[in-house]
């Protein structure tokens, strides 16, 4: 299924089943007693659907809910393509995980009836919703059977309808890194419902990743075959190029254009050493990009779209200098390594978005219109130019070759 269609049907659908749900519950209060337990939960079902980078920033949330049930105590609902991510970051036993398969409606309703049904059997005391303003999330809580539901809540209309189906109702901080937020919702599981929307806690400094990636002997020497091949050599200085084409479907104001790439390319290859150009993506955008290589036009320039799973993808990252990228999910993953990343912003604010570390060199115009995606208004725009995306290769170029020189002088070559 496509986000877009995903994103009608949690609109659609999802916005009138939380009214009537609100008012069943609010006409069942009236009549029947409900109280929401005072004493802390002992499981907790994690809701984080989508959004693969969130992911990556979920460390402090993750550590805080650990701390209070124990990591065998926590279960995480979301879709399948995050499956691989979640197991490399291990926040909870792989057979706590949920997956909904996105392939096809009747897939998705059917993994979603299963999930219920084995949250409900085990009788999970607490729903955590981190997809913030979700309707189809908020509506997924109330039918686990968790008497206590903690998320995002529209108070005075500050953000998505999505009924009064929570127990825990916090109000999203658009002042804080996603990742203070994230903290911010899981200390929320540990206060009385009716505090809110006050919470008495000070979230800390959005920090790194303290997650790291550890590639075994036979993933780093997949990788170095793999490079072998495109005729990448031991003492290149290996800068990636992430175009990112699939956000086309998913977010397509934040894509820098392709032109753009090529151009970077071309100016990388011709003023950094021993630069050898790697261009990244999946294996839906590898005829695209082999497209961008053919245009390119260097021996030195080569693709690597489709040629990787997940974790071999961040061996290469662990063995290159620089990569570049708009606002994407790779740019959160890259921060699970040591490469520098230079990330391109535009539609969104880096103040909230940004990937977290001293390694990341964000771009951002700040134009007066920017960010025109936000939380509130489900990551639409009407801007159909998105001129905030207008940033010049050389303007990219200096700080790549800052990057790629720092390095050097640090002694920091292939691993």
């Amino acid at each position: 299924m496509k986000v877009s269609t995903m994103r009608r049907i949690d609109s659609w659908v999802g916005t009138p089943l939380c009214l009537i749900a609100s008012g069943f519950l609010a006409v069942a209060r009236r009549l029947f007693t409900f109280s929401v337990p005072s004493d802390t939960p002992k499981t907790i079902l994690i809701i984080k659907l989508s959004e693969l980078g969130a992911l990556i920033t979920l460390g402090p949330a993750m550590r805080s809910l650990t701390n209070g049930v124990g990591r065998g105590n926590l279960y995480f609902l979301t879709f399948g393509e995050s499956r691989s991510l979640l197991e490399i970051l291990d926040y909870v036993p792989q057979e706590n995980i949920l997956i909904l398969r996105t392939d096809s409606l009747m897939h998705l309703i059917g993994d979603a009836l299963g999930a219920l049904r084995r949250v409900r059997r085990m009788r999970i005391d607490c729903s955590l919703d981190l997809d913030f303003f979700s309707r189809t999330t908020a509506l997924i809580a109330l039918l686990s059977g968790c008497r206590r539901r903690v998320g995002c809540h529209a108070y005075f209309g500050e953000g998505p309808y999505r009924g009064n189906l929570l127990t825990h109702r916090v109000k999203f901080n658009p002042h804080v890194h996603v990742s203070q937020m994230f903290e911010i919702l899981a200390k929320a599981v540990e206060k009385n419902a009716e505090d809110f929307p006050r919470i008495e806690f000070f979230p800390g400094p959005a920090e790194a990743p303290r997650d790291r990636f550890r590639a075994t002997a036979a993933e780093i020497a997949k990788v170095q075959r793999m490079l072998a091949e495109v005729g990448a050599g031991a003492q290149d200085t290996l800068i990636l190029l992430n175009s990112n084409i699939s956000d086309r479907e998913v977010i397509p104001l934040r894509k820098w254009p392709n032109d753009r790439y090529v151009e970077l390319a071309r100016l990388i290859l011709a003023g950094i050493p021993n630069a050898f150009v790697l261009l990244t993506g999946s294996s839906q955008e590898a005829s695209t990009i082999a497209r961008l290589e053919a245009t390119v036009g260097h021996d030195r320039c080569r693709s690597v779209a489709g040629k990787t799973t997940l974790r071999e993808l961040l061996t290469l990252y662990s063995m290159s200098a620089v990569m570049v990228t708009n606002d994407s999910g790779p740019a959160h993953f890259a921060t699970m390594t040591d490469i520098d990343v230079v990330v391109l912003f535009g539609p969104e604010t880096p103040l909230l978005w940004r990937p977290l570390g001293d390694r990341v060199s964000v771009i951002y115009r700040g134009m007066a219109c920017s960010p025109c995606f936000t939380v509130y208004n489900g990551r639409q725009s009407m801007c159909r130019s998105n001129v905030c995306m207008d940033i010049a290769p050389s303007t990219v170029y200096e700080v790549v070759k800052l990057r790629a020189a720092s390095r050097q002088v640090a002694g920091q070559g292939r691993n």
